[in-house]
């Protein structure tokens, strides 16, 4: 006997089959729908024409997140952005660490949002975020619930405001009456190029030019004159450094010359000063053995005496022939040449 199915446990068989794969699906289909996203808002003072829902959101060209929302601020001309960024696509970074590394990166590295065209054709536009030194961090605080990052105006609406600019100095420049200053002053021109007087100018100028020229002749004909001259004397001065050169050569054997004629006077200078030594030191001896004699005499003889008068005063000739011998002898071995030249010595160096 065969057994009848239930329906009941096959519909529930096939509810829970149909739900594990709808489960399955959600989560290892790449849809992204259990993946932790960061949700930020950012405000754009300009017309977002051609940013739709779902528009990628680049770091140098790297798809990071995608465009949640898009809103206009009542009373406001600020357009608000919400976009999710996927910390799946930011390496180097934790993803517990993925908030506080993209504030960091805002304030030292000028993070910021700007809106760029994907095509010029089609004026589809994308959420781009590089860096931009220099720019300030302008941040609105419309909706506290939502991290805020700050913007920069895009590179058409940077060149919109230089070409206002540039529109409004021009429309404040007086146009007409530097019209009519450059065209008086073309027509003041053409009267002078006009006048006799500038005529005659050029011809005077056209008669300055022919002068030159011919100074220019004259100039070229006397350096032609001097360059033949210089020859001769080039080889003249040739020939004398040459005898200079020669007489300077023959410095070095005159001065050994003199170095032996020096050392010659030394030489016999040093016997010289020997012997006087010697001879004053004889004279010291006898002066020493007189007074000794004389001490005796004077003993004996009487001071008024005439042979007491004739000893003193051969006693103090005597001494002064002796004081006079030791100077003689102290100047000489100062100055050893002083026997071959004299008093008067010959300058040395021009000295």
């Amino acid at each position: 006997m065969s057994v009848r199915a239930n329906p009941t446990v096959i519909g529930a068989f096939v509810l829970g089959a149909s739900i594990v794969l709808v489960a399955g699906l959600l989560f290892w289909g790449g849809t992204g729908l259990f993946k932790q996203k960061f949700r930020y808002v950012m405000y754009f003072d300009s017309a977002v024409t051609g940013l739709q829902k779902g528009a990628p959101v680049l770091m140098r060209g790297v798809r990071i997140g995608e465009v949640k929302d898009v809103q206009i601020r009542w009373g406001k001309s600020l357009v608000g952005v919400y976009v999710d960024m996927e910390p799946d696509s930011l390496r180097g970074v934790p993803p517990h660490d993925i908030q506080v590394a993209i504030q960091t990166a805002i304030r030292e590295r000028s993070f910021r949002g700007q809106l760029r065209a994907q095509s010029f054709v089609t004026g589809v536009l994308y959420v781009a975020i590089d860096e931009f030194p220099g720019t300030p961090i302008v941040l609105r605080g419309l909706d506290p619930s939502v991290v805020e990052m700050p913007t920069v105006p895009t590179d058409l609406e940077r060149w919109e405001a230089k070409l206002e600019r540039l529109s409004d100095a021009v429309a404040a420049m007086p146009l007409q009456e530097i019209a009519q200053s450059v065209l008086g002053t073309v027509e003041e021109a053409r009267r002078l190029l006009k006048s006799p007087e500038v005529t005659g100018s050029l011809k005077n100028l056209d008669a300055a030019l022919a002068d030159a020229r011919g100074l220019i002749r004259k100039a070229d004909t006397l350096a032609a004159n001097v360059n033949a001259q210089v020859g001769p004397l080039s080889a003249d001065a040739q020939a004398t450094i040459k005898s200079v050169q020669s007489a300077l050569a023959e410095v070095p054997a005159l001065a050994q010359d003199v170095r032996r004629v020096v050392a010659k006077l030394d030489a016999h200078a040093d016997p010289l000063l020997t012997s006087l030594e010697k001879t004053s030191n004889t004279a010291g001896v006898t002066l020493e053995r007189a007074q000794v004699t004389l001490g005796g005499v004077d003993g004996t003889l009487n001071q008024d005496s005439a042979l007491g008068y004739e000893l003193g005063q051969t006693m103090l000739e005597l001494r002064e022939s002796v004081r006079a011998l030791g100077s003689l002898a102290d100047f000489l071995e100062r100055n050893p040449d002083a026997l071959i030249y004299g008093v008067r010595r010959p300058v040395r160096n021009g000295r």
